[in-house]
């Protein structure tokens, strides 16, 4: 049993949550069934630490800052073989 709060807000309990996973910025939906509203897991997010982000973002081989608007996705891309 949970109470909506004035702001529409509801704690899932701690059980469920661990049972399905939910962490804080797990996307959910709620679906309207016309009998009631079911809650949908859209996109389970696992947790993580800023340690584990190290080394994700490479520096220029020219020691140059580098800029969004000159950033190429396709350079992260492995070179076809």
């Amino acid at each position: 049993m949970a109470t909506l709060t004035e702001k529409g807000q509801v704690v899932i309990p701690a059980a469920i949550r661990r049972r399905y996973g939910l962490t804080p910025g797990t996307d959910v939906q709620f679906v309207d069934d016309g009998d009631g509203i079911r809650l949908v897991v859209r996109r389970p997010v696992t947790s993580s630490t800023v340690e584990e982000g190290f080394g994700m973002f490479r520096v220029s081989k020219t020691g140059q800052p580098r800029r969004l608007s000159t950033f190429d996705p396709a350079s992260l891309l492995d070179e076809p073989k």
